[in-house]
């Protein structure tokens, strides 16, 4: 069976707005979620997908019901999420004061 495309994009997209709007950093969501923040980055990151008990988890942790957290993913999946152009990682520093983004400044 093929992978549906973009669709781990999708999933990035989705959970990285509601955690979020929730004010939660990565490590908090995963620990409320009893999943392992290094599997949470890598959902946010587009790297791996997820499973159904791993979004009922996620879900539940955001205070919503699951199916909001899969119409959701549907909707980014049908804008055509993609991976970005040209990123990979984190943006240097140097690209982080050039946008106005350092905190020193």
């Amino acid at each position: 069976m093929e992978k549906v495309a973009g669709l781990n994009w999708a999933i990035a997209k989705a959970v990285k707005k509601f955690r979020e709007s929730k004010g939660l950093t990565q490590g908090q969501l995963a620990g409320f979620a009893g999943l392992s923040e290094v599997f949470l980055a890598k959902l946010e990151q587009g790297a791996s997908g997820g499973s159904l008990n791993a979004f009922v988890q996620l879900a539940t942790a955001l205070e919503m019901p699951p199916s909001e957290l899969m119409k959701t993913i549907e909707v980014e999946l049908a804008s055509g999420s993609s991976k970005p152009q040209g990123t990979r990682g984190r943006p240097s520093q140097s690209a982080k004061r050039i946008r106005g983004t350092h905190s020193s400044q």
